[in-house]
């Protein structure tokens, strides 16, 4: 029963924190039209996240190597001048750990974030917003670390998956 009162509680931050999110259909999907390809943003998860190794760092990696092995290329906008829209994937791991129990209640939220515009007003720069999305939440006992990463990496896939059905001549 805690395990669910945990899930819901992150299911309902997910939904709560972002209510406008774009979600992964033909018309997000038409946003991806032609990007030059995506840079990696991936927030710091929780402490006790990262206390038990499941880092920025470790998730960045993960997301970057199955985007490149897929042939979706990999921006670094520290190193080039960033494409039209600034494109980044953007990553967030929510979670909640009990540890009498051993189990993890998480929330997986990928998204496409790039630069837009207002209509009434297109002198305006410095906004950016979700024109893609996809996630989900989960619980876990032994095993939740590769749990996520395995979760991760199957957002990971409906994004390389949205990319080239947007981009099909990139496609190697």
């Amino acid at each position: 029963m805690k395990a669910l009162l945990c899930l819901s509680s992150i299911a309902l931050l997910v939904v709560l924190l972002d209510p406008a999110s774009a979600q992964n259909s033909a018309e997000t999907r038409a946003t991806l039209i032609d990007l030059a390809g995506v840079s990696i943003y991936v927030e710091p998860p929780a402490k006790a996240l990262e206390e038990k190794g499941m880092t920025d760092f470790v998730l960045e990696v993960e997301v970057e190597r199955r985007l490149k092995e897929a042939g979706v290329p990999v921006l670094d906008f520290d190193i080039q001048d960033p494409p039209p829209g600034m494109p980044t994937l953007y990553l967030e791991v929510t979670a909640v750990i009990d540890e009498a129990v051993e189990q993890i209640s998480y929330a997986i939220r990928l998204e496409l974030t790039q630069s837009v515009r207002l209509e009434r007003d297109p002198t305006s720069d410095g906004l950016y917003a979700p024109t893609w999305s996809v996630g989900g939440v989960g619980v876990y006992a032994k095993g939740w670390r590769e749990a996520i990463i395995d979760d991760v990496l199957s957002y990971t896939d409906q994004f390389i998956n949205a990319y080239f059905s947007a981009n099909p001549d990139a496609k190697p």
